[in-house]
């Protein structure tokens, strides 16, 4: 990884200054560093390849302790944010996680005008095997079915766990590109300027339910866990389904846009 060389620590210390006042919500230390460090890296004052201060440093510039910090690192380099190399310190990802204009996890800021900044992390890739919800939309899809798993961290507050379901003959760039170079991509943009389909129509059913083990691991919740299970189906045209998606979202105070079912051309 490429790296580039940083300013001396004391210069960056002006960014963690409002980690010295009480938090108004409660929220713990090492996830209030975390919201720092993303927002540094976010506003470009980090960039892709860069190296962060060391833990040490970092414990020195604000004021939790190395365990607090250590965490804190540790939550972004699970999210993918973040690459820790042993005895070499933490990086900047050089995949640009944020995802631009995204149709669903579309969670209103405090003022409920603009959606939340959201990062995705594609984690797993499978051809499907089991059937499921997803042969109601590719009834005759039958090995060419395939899952992509996402971590989408929404303004880095909670994880959302979606589960991407497709026939990989009409969507080959999702199953043949690298896995890691899915992080932060719009599947839809990536649809209409590679396979040239234009999604015309999103139906969505919505419930809540109780999370399975898997879900509530991924999404780091104590079972039982209890959520908002939203599928999405895409189609092209009344009949011909060109995605299905799950989205297993944890309780949450923020306001969830629905996106009208009736695309017409919108981009």
């Amino acid at each position: 990884m490429a790296t580039r060389n940083n300013p001396p620590a004391p210069a960056r210390a002006d960014l963690f200054e409002t980690l010295r006042r009480p938090s108004k919500n409660g929220q713990p230390k090492y996830a209030r560093l975390s919201d720092a460090l993303l927002e540094a890296i976010t506003s470009g004052h980090w960039k892709p390849g860069d190296k962060l201060p060391s833990e040490e440093e970092l414990a020195e510039m604000t004021p939790f302790s190395l365990g607090t910090v250590q965490r804190a690192l540790r939550q972004l380099s699970e999210q993918g944010i973040v690459v820790r190399q042993h005895g070499l310190g933490s990086f900047v990802a050089e995949t640009d996680l944020k995802m631009e204009d995204p149709w669903h996890c579309r969670f209103l800021d405090d003022a409920g005008e603009r959606p939340l900044p959201i990062y995705s992390k594609a984690v797993k890739r499978e051809a499907v095997t089991r059937p499921g919800a997803w042969c109601r939309y590719f009834p005759d899809a039958g090995d060419n079915a395939i899952r992509i798993d996402r971590v989408i961290s929404v303004n880095n507050e909670f994880n959302i766990l979606s589960r991407f379901f497709t026939d990989r003959r009409q969507l080959p760039a999702l199953w043949e590109k690298p896995l890691p170079t899915l992080h932060g991509v719009n599947f839809k943009r990536l649809i209409m300027r590679e396979s040239n389909m234009l999604i015309t129509r999103i139906e969505h059913l919505v419930r809540a339910m109780q999370f399975d083990e898997d879900v509530s691991a991924t999404l780091q919740l104590d079972p039982p866990a209890t959520g908002m299970f939203l599928q999405a189906g895409a189609y092209m045209g009344r009949e011909t389904c060109v995605y299905y998606q799950e989205f297993f979202i944890p309780p949450t105070q923020r306001t969830l846009v629905i996106p009208d079912g009736i695309l017409g051309n919108r981009r």
